[in-house]
């Protein structure tokens, strides 16, 4: 997942919560006192995603460009710039003003890899946004799971995943009579309004407690061992159960404020031999470590499940495959917990 596989010092950063550059706020002559927008466009001025298109305007009511809305993107992920020599589309060249943030959302995956021309100074419409702000997310392969899902949009046909993503997680919402309008354009204080709320999500602080208490508890069973996998696949709160389970809670009605997020802080070993399971037991996080500390242990990261696993030989006829939990998967839960709005969890 793009947003925090960039580093593990990054993945543990995201579980303290982030605090992007902050800049100064700006007035704005077009944005009237009490307007709808005027805290949103505040804010995202402060934040340093949107400037004004001059004379002291924002340019309320103006359709947001392609070029305009990658540039936000890019800052409020914080990806590092990206320059090639060699342009990816025909039609963003360097030197243009948005050659950098186009090049760097690509390498970061907002949108599909592909050629040709990007048309940049087109107006984005409702559906690209989405798209963008789900792979920017790192959640193509979740959009994927969400196209299960039936739509909650009657005239949404293609990207369905992706916007039905978007809109569990509170980033999109629809227009009204159960239309999403994907093809109808977004003004600047409308984009700017869903980056802001993306933002405050995105970079919550999580935090953890002792116990569940009162909270509404989430909780994400961990797969058995199936014998007939060549690698017993056991990994701790797979990231697609993990989104079915915080959808379905948000759906019952839930207050995800009052919700804890309930994770494994161990792991789940399961030993074989000549191909055949011998036992599957669940360890600590310190036997965890203790494990990975030993010798002829190899580590691996499924971006699949978005869970660690070792592999290692705990004796000559027997092979041991644990899943445990690191801090990249870690980042991973909560990020995913913090866009529904849920701050708490606890590791047992």
């Amino acid at each position: 997942m793009k947003i925090k596989i960039l580093s593990l010092a990054l993945a543990l950063a995201l579980c303290l919560g982030l605090a992007a550059p902050v800049r100064a706020a700006a007035g704005y002559s077009d944005i009237p006192s009490g307007h709808w927008s005027e805290e949103s466009v505040r804010r995202a001025t402060e934040l340093g995603l949107f400037q004004g298109v001059g004379d002291g305007k924002f340019g309320r009511g103006q359709p947001i460009t392609k070029a305009a809305f990658v540039t936000a993107l890019v800052r409020l992920f914080g990806w590092e710039e990206v320059s090639p020599t060699k342009a990816s589309f025909t039609d963003v060249t360097a030197g243009r003003w948005f050659y950098t943030a186009v090049e760097t959302a690509r390498a970061n995956g907002a949108f599909a890899v592909n050629s040709g021309a990007f048309h940049p100074t087109a107006n984005i419409t409702r559906e690209e946004m989405a798209v963008m702000i789900v792979r920017g997310l790192g959640y193509a392969s979740l959009a994927g799971t969400a196209s299960g899902y039936a739509s909650p949009f009657s005239d949404v046909t293609t990207n369905k995943g992706f916007i039905t993503l978007a809109y569990d997680l509170g980033i999109v919402d629809g227009v009204g009579g159960g239309r999403f309008a994907p093809d109808s354009t977004a003004t600047r204080e409308q984009a700017a309004a869903m980056l802001v709320r993306l933002y405050d999500r995105l970079y919550a602080r999580s935090t953890q407690l002792t116990s569940a208490g009162s909270y509404t508890k989430i909780t994400v069973a961990t797969p058995e061992a199936d014998p007939d996998d060549e690698l017993p696949t056991t990994p701790l709160e797979p990231i697609a159960e993990l989104y079915a389970q915080l959808r379905r809670c948000q759906n019952n009605g839930a207050n995800m404020s009052r919700a804890v997020l309930c994770l494994n802080g161990g792991g789940v070993r399961t030993i074989t031999a000549g191909g055949r399971i011998i036992s599957t037991d669940a360890l600590s996080a310190q036997e965890v470590e203790e494990v990975l500390s030993g010798s002829g242990v190899h580590t691996y990261y499924s971006t699949r499940y978005e869970s660690a696993y070792c592999i290692y030989k705990p004796n000559s006829y027997q092979s041991a495959t644990l899943w445990y939990q690191s801090d990249e998967s870690l980042a991973a839960k909560l990020q995913l917990a913090r866009l529904f709005g849920v701050t708490r969890y606890t590791l047992s």
